[in-house]
């Protein structure tokens, strides 16, 4: 009598098989997590960008509509509508304050200050500031490196602070000056700078 013929796959064969779709499966999900690890850098640097358009967009709406009006502060003196810079920044001011017009509303006062690595936008309900006045503050960037204002005087002479004090005396021009130069440095590098011309 004939034993019948057995088909099927050796040990050795099922062994081979299992290590070919290892290897397989595990270039797969390599370039399955690379896809996954592009997209997910790909989405935060296209949030940063985002961010930073929002805030660009802004500035340009607020110097757009710089009002040619001085204002009072919380002691009652006249300051001039546009003033900042570094002297400003290092003491502990806004680095760029302006009284900017609206067409819904009466001519307000907004500022901008890098206060402990953040971007804000400071606003007050009024022009004029009343003693003790506490502006509304809002987080316009996070992971800002720094925040550097230029300001074009009538030369044609970027100044780091406005108002430019006229040489020799202690008078203070209350006329802002003709375009603001504005240089922001993320954290990480990614430095951008924009100039804005004032009406």
């Amino acid at each position: 009598m004939r034993r019948a013929e057995q088909r099927g796959f050796t040990l050795l064969e099922v062994l081979v098989a299992l290590i070919v779709f290892a290897i397989l499966t595990l270039v797969a999900y390599q370039g399955l997590s690379r896809i996954a690890d592009t997209k997910l850098r790909l989405d935060e640097e296209a949030r940063q960008w985002r961010e930073l358009s929002l805030v660009l967009d802004r500035f340009e709406e607020d110097v757009s509509q710089v009002a040619n009006r001085p204002w009072r502060d919380t002691g009652g003196t006249l300051q001039p509508p546009v003033r900042g810079g570094a002297e400003m920044a290092n003491a502990g001011q806004p680095g760029l304050a302006l009284i900017r017009s609206a067409r819904d509303r009466d001519p307000f006062h907004v500022a901008y200050r890098l206060k402990d690595g953040k971007l804000e936008m400071l606003l007050w309900d009024s022009l004029d500031l009343a003693p003790r006045a506490i502006p509304q503050v809002f987080t316009l960037m996070p992971d800002v490196d720094s925040f550097t204002v230029w300001f074009l005087d009538a030369d044609n002479v970027w100044q780091a602070n406005w108002p430019n004090k006229q040489p020799g005396t202690t008078t203070v021009s209350m006329t802002p000056p003709r375009g603001i130069r504005v240089q922001l440095a993320r954290k990480g590098g990614q430095q951008i700078e924009r100039v804005y011309a004032l009406p």
